[in-house]
């Protein structure tokens, strides 16, 4: 079943051992985890992927970031990448995210503002002022003196203006503020709500305000058919990409967006080009093109995460379906059946991302077995009842008045659930400490177990 498994899906193989070879190279993977990686490709009769986990050792460590002097006073480039706003119980103050450039070593960089006004996010900058490290590869730089680079370029400014825009629109055009705030978090991905943040990971719910393939998959929806109704196929698909692609601009490039905007491009690429294609490939070539291009990304909790759900459900769903189908009726009822693919689902994401969730969390709310059951979809609701007010109210404004308020009262009801969830059940699995080269380990190990039923499964219907 390896064999056969990895010959129909090898950009997943290729993605896998890149991540690999770049854990070793850059994040401290232990050597026993990277030689069982190399003997298991051995076992594959993977020989070309053994050259491409040395190349990837290779290509990480151009990325690697001596150790500097803290603080260091120095000059350096800054290339902006997104501008996003602070809030700490004590101030508010915008945080500018890019590339710092510094003797020819480039590495991820956050600079704080606190001047009014700050410098426009339209162009690179020479920065002057001391560099701090906030742990591994996290940067914090504090500038004395701003130089802008000509003929440089940034969407960083036109990004930022735009989500404040949609968002000052959304707060008057609905008359609850909380209400305002969620849609405009939950359409720019920006959650600048303390409260807010705190509610939704108080039910382990934050990957629904984090923008990923959830919202993808939402927009996708809504469009597909919308354009099927005057477009032929090809059409509709360069539309889509065009629309995908704005879409993943406005947002800016945060791991799970990014492979969200990546996964569905290449799916419709696909269907232009006429050429077969898999949902395991489609998540490996999304994995291979994110860490060629930054290798750096692999530390990033959202893109550990985004990835360990997909892998969660598309290897795991299936078999989790299958074994719970003896506590759901034969012919089911739609409500039993969306409960039955809820539980699934719910199950299959949670089992893969657990220790991630334990790791950097220390614990893991019980009440998020309940609420992810239900809530992502009442949430894809609101969601989907605001795309359609949106272009109504580019139409014909008078017409939208009553669909705001529809979504005003629906989105609030939403909100009622998750402020007050029931006390009763208002508990949480604490470990102190997990050690990270177990993860990989679990995660290969699930890989196994669905193979395996899968393997038994074939076996039985061939019997």
């Amino acid at each position: 079943m390896h064999h056969s498994f990895w010959r129909e899906h090898p950009a997943l193989l290729l993605g896998l051992t890149l991540l690999i070879g770049i854990g070793f190279s850059l994040f401290a993977f232990p050597l026993w985890l990277t030689l069982l990686w190399a003997l298991y490709l051995l076992f594959l009769r993977r020989f070309a992927f053994l050259l491409a986990l040395l190349l990837a050792v290779l290509y990480a460590h151009f990325f690697s970031v001596p150790d500097l002097p803290d603080p260091l006073p120095c000059t350096a480039r800054f290339s902006i990448s997104a501008v996003h706003r602070h809030h700490s119980p004590f101030f508010k103050e915008l945080h500018y995210r890019g590339t710092l450039t510094l003797n020819n070593l480039s590495f991820p960089c956050t600079v704080p503002l606190k001047t009014k006004p700050p410098p426009p996010a339209t162009q690179d900058y020479q920065l002057t002022g001391t560099l701090r490290q906030r742990g591994p590869h996290d940067f914090l730089f504090k500038p004395t003196q701003w130089t802008p680079i000509p003929h440089t370029f940034s969407l960083a400014h036109l990004r930022h203006q735009t989500k404040e825009h949609f968002r000052s629109f959304l707060h008057s055009k609905l008359h609850l503020p909380r209400t305002a705030t969620l849609l405009a978090s939950l359409s720019t991905g920006e959650v600048e709500d303390r409260l807010l943040r705190y509610e939704f990971g108080r039910l382990g719910l934050q990957h629904i305000l984090a923008i990923s393939g959830f919202h993808f998959a939402i927009l996708i929806q809504f469009f597909s058919l919308f354009l099927s109704l005057f477009l032929p196929h090809k059409p509709k698909w360069i539309a889509l990409i065009s629309l995908l692609t704005l879409y993943y601009l406005f947002i800016g490039s945060s791991p799970a967006v990014q492979r969200a905007w990546i996964i569905s491009i290449l799916f419709f690429l696909s269907k232009l080009l006429k050429q077969p294609t898999s949902p395991i490939n489609l998540l490996g070539g999304a994995l291979l093109i994110e860490l060629l291009f930054n290798p750096l990304i692999a530390s990033n909790l959202a893109f550990q995460l985004s990835f360990g759900c997909c892998f969660g459900i598309l290897l795991l769903y299936s078999p989790i379906r299958k074994f719970l189908q003896p506590l759901f009726p034969k012919k089911p009822h739609l409500i039993p059946a969306f409960f039955h693919s809820s539980l699934s689902l719910t199950l299959a994401v949670n089992t893969a991302i657990l220790p991630l969730l334990l790791l950097h969390f220390g614990r893991f709310p019980y009440l998020s077995l309940l609420y992810n059951l239900f809530f992502p979809f009442l949430i894809s609701l609101s969601l989907l009842l605001l795309i359609p007010t949106l272009l109504l109210h580019l139409l014909v404004p008078t017409f939208a008045i009553p669909a705001f308020s529809l979504l005003d009262h629906y989105t609030a009801s939403l909100l009622d659930l998750i402020s007050h969830p029931p006390l009763l059940l208002d508990y949480s699995l604490y470990i102190q400490e997990i050690p990270y080269q177990l993860i990989p380990l679990y995660l290969f190990a699930l890989l196994c177990l669905s193979l395996w039923l899968k393997r038994k499964d074939s076996y039985l219907f061939n019997y």
